[in-house]
């Protein structure tokens, strides 16, 4: 039993499950249906008006008619009224055979198969049961409409015989008549034949659950429990067969003469050679897709979980698609001979070997290749019918053929282990040890004769490794598509954070890997046939009720509950990536800027609404007991929640109207920064100095807000700069102009302006305006400034500064201003006579008033006055 058998397995139990859930969902829908007939408030038949009988006569023919084309029975549908005889005879030859199998007491393996090929022949009667349900549903649709015509023609009728209309009118409404009351006859034949050919096939298919039941009851019975003892030892068995056995396999092989005659009926070839190489294609396309994206974005990268990812697409695409197209061909091939599906699997196993061939040392990938070899050792088995002996000898063989390439590959053990680092590499080779037990218990059960644990510790050493080759080949593609995404996701971006696009790939490998590991762990439950029993107490544990108070629940209830508002919110986060702005994958579409935001908004809100009615179902709840708490959750909003609706409201204004979008740089309340997120109730805001402000939303509905990034990211930026009045202003004109144009952070278009500003009280004032981006602002005026103040110093021209004149009254003729540059550099006190003395008391009554009156002056050190404009 391979890896696509239980995966297979296990879509058909889930296949099963969903048509129980929908088997119930069928059942409430019936429920419903019954409650509306009763209903008072619907609408009743009544006559139609003279005045619109003719046209309503038109309408009615054109209706009957397009309703008369959709209730011809299909032919699909007939050719399952044909085929379905020779498909019960089919499945009657093929149990008669499995009640002969069971008897012939064969082995585990040979039990699972025939599980799976009558799990195939379920899964295709449960197909035609679909097909037939279509019908009828869609016929119950029709029968209702169909009814009410009648009734209403009826009336019609009655009320125009009434109002005494012409006979022509008469007779146009009678022909109208028999025409809705036989489609309605057709109708309901039609139903009538559906519900025959229904019973029939449930009839099959309940044959078909009864020798599935007899299979796994057999499955479950002490004759396959570990230990116990199914053969005599070895050596007490010969080649020939019992009698006994001659006759159970030569009765075997004349019912599957018997059944060869009658062909399988149920395989729908064409068609699902078809959906296989549909899905085929798109899978090509999109893996093409992804290898395009490394090849237009090259980069680089230093973790080497992301190299691998990258190369295996890059480099081994097409190794990619034949792996997963092969790998996922069991859900289109499940009714295909069995050589063909077990071909299309050794396929898969080969194109496995060079995806993970690359990230092994060279001495440990020529074991790849045998583990091929082990499968087509375990597959054989399955064509044969061997004799006792001649079975027992063959697994024992391999066995030690298991041992024996463990022991060449991996001696001496220890040493070897040595020169593995940590990974998972390392975990498997510490798993070497465990397989040489389960080789040697397998030799020694089979020779003892205890079979059965002879095939479960063989089954896990051989496939078990074909498993986890296959999972760990499928981990690294699903890698590598995860690596894709997220590159073309940031490269297309103008500008992204290297730290944040290296967060979420880690993140999202881990996931991937913790996701491998769980489906690998279910597979390898289903291979040791652990997985039906424990599923089945699981399913009674989670199923069991419990109650507090006047509350009844079950703890499926609450795990379903939690796990759907889980994938609701995964799937928000995923949306949210995706397109949450206009370099997402709407991007070729070209939105306007901020619709992809809000067309992720949208759909994340619907999944998280659908979502949670989803988890509330899930959990039991009556979704139709909220009515009164909805009446009293509008009285909360009208007076606790008024805020908290306002800025509900409000982020859904500035979603749609789009006034300020992620990236824009605003300024509100005195706050500049960048909206770094629109969220629910509130947006935050980064600002310039580091700091991330949290801004309910509607205090950017309400207040004044400034959008300097809206319509466009350009801004005008102004610099002032004087120069003294001996310069000439047409030459300081070119001059601004010409260091405007040589910063390559100016837009072309508006070229820059140098204007003439006014006559300062000291120096001529000038103005130069030019356009950059917003973010370039600062940068380009500092540049530019720079280049004024070297192009005016080379010039020659001078830029004023302040200056003062200082007026000196009252200076005692002895007092002396001596020079700085004359000022000795170690002062020394001088002698001070009694009539100097007097002369400094003098100075110091003098000095009660300033020495230095400041002359008043309006001009800065640029030359314009106090307000920036030159106005005086």
């Amino acid at each position: 039993m391979n890896f696509r058998h239980y995966f297979s397995l296990l879509f058909i139990c889930c296949i099963g499950l969903i048509n129980i859930e929908t088997l119930n969902a069928q059942n409430l829908t019936h429920e419903t249906k019954q409650i509306e007939e009763i209903d008072s408030t619907k609408v009743r038949p009544k006559a139609i008006l003279l005045t619109n009988i003719v046209r309503e006569i038109q309408i009615t023919n054109s209706n009957v008619k397009a309703i008369q084309r959709k209730i011809k029975i299909p032919e699909s549908i007939k050719k399952i009224d044909s085929l379905l005889p020779r498909y019960a005879e089919f499945l009657k030859s093929e149990g008669e055979a499995t009640n002969h199998f069971i008897k012939a007491n064969p082995n585990g393996q040979k039990v699972d198969l025939t599980m799976i090929t009558w799990s195939g022949y379920s899964s295709y009667l449960s197909g035609w049961m679909d097909k037939i349900n279509d019908e009828q549903e869609r016929n119950s649709i029709l029968i209702e409409n169909i009814i009410f015509q009648n009734q209403e023609w009826q009336l019609s009728y009655q009320n125009a015989i009434h109002k005494e209309a012409p006979p022509e009118v008469l007779e146009s409404i009678e022909n109208t008549l028999v025409e809705v009351q036989t489609t309605k006859n057709t109708i309901l034949e039609n139903n009538n034949f559906y519900l025959k050919l229904e019973t029939n096939l449930s009839k099959e298919i309940n044959y078909v659950k009864s020798v599935t039941n007899d299979l796994l009851a057999l499955k479950n019975s002490e004759v396959y429990d570990l230990f116990y003892l199914r053969h005599p030892p070895i050596w007490k068995t010969s080649f020939g067969a019992s009698n006994k056995d001659v006759a159970e396999n030569s009765e075997v092989e004349a019912l599957q003469v018997k059944s060869a005659e009658n062909p399988n009926v149920g395989s729908d070839y064409m068609s699902s050679i078809i959906s296989f190489l549909i899905f085929i294609g798109i899978f090509t396309l999109t893996m093409r897709y992804f290898k395009r994206g490394f090849l237009k974005y090259p980069y680089k990268d230093k973790d080497e979980d992301v190299i691998v990812a990258k190369n295996l697409i890059l480099k081994k695409n097409n190794l990619c698609i034949i792996f997963l197209s092969c790998l996922f061909s069991e859900l289109f091939l499940t009714n295909f001979p069995k050589p063909l599906t077990d071909s299309l699997t050794l396929i898969t196993i080969l194109a496995a070997i060079p995806l993970i061939t690359p990230i092994m040392s060279d001495k440990y990938k020529k074991i790849l290749y045998y583990v091929a070899v082990f499968y087509i050792l375990n597959t054989a088995k399955t064509y044969f019918w061997y004799s006792g002996l001649g079975y027992r000898l063959y697994i024992l063989a391999e066995a030690a053929l298991v041992i024996f390439i463990l022991y060449r590959f991996t001696s001496p053990y220890l040493k070897t282990l040595k020169t593995f680092e940590k990974g998972f590499s390392k975990l498997l080779f510490q798993l070497v040890p465990v397989v040489y037990i389960l080789a040697t218990v397998s030799i020694i059960s089979n020779i003892l004769g205890y079979t059965n644990l002879t095939d479960i510790t063989l089954k896990i050493s051989t496939q078990g490794t074909i498993v986890t080759m296959l999972f760990y080949a499928l981990a690294l593609i699903i890698n590598g598509i995860v690596v894709s995404v997220i590159h073309r996701h940031f490269t297309v971006k103008h500008t992204y954070s290297a730290i944040e696009r290296k967060n979420i790939e880690k993140k999202a490998l881990k996931r991937v890997r913790i996701t491998v590991y769980m489906l690998w762990g279910i597979v390898f439950l289903a291979m040791i046939d652990v997985l039906r029993p424990l599923i089945t107490s699981l399913g009674d544990f989670l199923s069991e009720p419990y109650k507090m108070g006047s509350l009844t629940f079950t703890l499926g209830a609450i795990v379903s509950f939690s796990f759907t508002l889980f994938i609701s919110f995964s799937l928000t986060k995923l949306v949210s990536f995706l397109i949450n702005d206009g370099d997402g994958i709407l991007r070729f579409l070209n939105l306007p800027k901020g619709i992809p935001a809000a067309i992720s908004l949208v759909i994340r809100y619907f999944i998280i609404g659908f979502g949670t009615i989803l988890a509330l179902s899930a959990l039991g709840v009556d979704l139709s007991k909220f009515n009164l708490m909805a009446g009293a959750l509008g009285v909360g909003i009208g007076f606790g929640l008024q805020n908290i609706v306002s800025n509900f409201i409000s982020g859904l204004i500035l979603v749609f109207e789009r006034p300020i979008l992620p990236g824009d740089t605003v300024e509100v309340n005195n706050l500049l920064g960048t909206v770094s997120r629109i969220g629910i109730r509130a947006s935050n805001i980064s600002t310039f100095d580091g700091a991330e402000v949290v801004v309910p939303n509607n205090n950017l509905i309400s207040n004044d807000l400034i959008n300097w990034t809206l319509s466009n990211s350009t801004k005008r930026i102004e610099i002032l700069i004087g120069t003294t009045y001996d310069s000439d202003p047409n030459e300081i004109l070119k001059i601004l102009v010409e260091v405007a144009e040589e910063c390559d952070y100016l837009l072309k278009e508006p070229a820059p302006r140098a204007l003439f500003n006014d006559f300062g009280d000291s120096s001529l004032n000038f103005r130069l305006l030019f356009w950059v981006h917003y973010e370039l602002g600062l940068q380009a005026k500092s540049d530019i400034s720079i280049g004024i103040y070297n192009r005016f110093k080379k010039e020659g021209i001078e830029i004023p500064f302040p200056q003062r004149d200082l007026n000196l009254r009252n200076v005692p003729e002895s007092f002396n201003l001596i020079p700085p540059h004359d000022t000795p550099e170690t002062p020394i006190a001088p002698v001070i006579t009694s009539k100097e003395s007097d002369e400094v008391e003098n100075l110091d009554k003098n000095l009660k008033r300033p020495v230095v009156d400041p002359l008043k002056t309006d001009i800065n050190s640029d030359g314009s006055d106090s307000d920036g404009d030159g106005a005086k």
